[in-house]
């Protein structure tokens, strides 16, 4: 996946730690270092943002009052008509949870608690970026 060169994330969790930890994770990414990096508490405002700016990619847990993750991913699919690459991160991680998520539109999906390194390498995959091997 190529991202222009000032991409523009969306962040989507109604913790604000977890949203602090997720943008210093993706601000350590050379290609998002710059990245301009929104964030929403909960899904309702998250698809307001969807449907008024162009992401090149989204963030998203799961468990949020309101509109959920997997409500979240719904809409913006199906009625937004979003191919932007969205990846969900929660603690949710039954085999079923998965493949909900998949199946509502998911592009990858990243378990809790939250792992920098893991983090790291699944935008690394995405971002068709190979992980740096560790140095002696």
């Amino acid at each position: 996946m190529r991202l222009p060169r000032l991409p523009r994330l969306l962040v989507v969790d109604d913790s604000a730690v977890v949203r602090r930890i997720l943008a210093l994770t993706i601000a350590q990414l050379p290609q998002l270092a710059e990245a301009v990096i929104d964030e929403a508490d909960n899904g309702a405002l998250a698809l307001k943002m969807l449907a008024q700016t162009p992401y090149d990619l989204v963030l998203s847990d799961i468990r949020m009052p309101g509109v959920d993750g997997y409500e979240l991913l719904r809409v913006a699919r199906q009625e937004l008509g979003l191919t932007t690459p969205i990846v969900v991160i929660s603690t949710l991680g039954h085999e079923e949870d998965v493949r909900r998520g998949m199946e509502a539109g998911a592009t990858a999906y990243i378990l809790k608690p939250l792992s920098p390194h893991h983090i790291r390498l699944a935008l690394r995959q995405l971002l068709d970026e190979p992980e740096p091997l560790p140095r002696p």
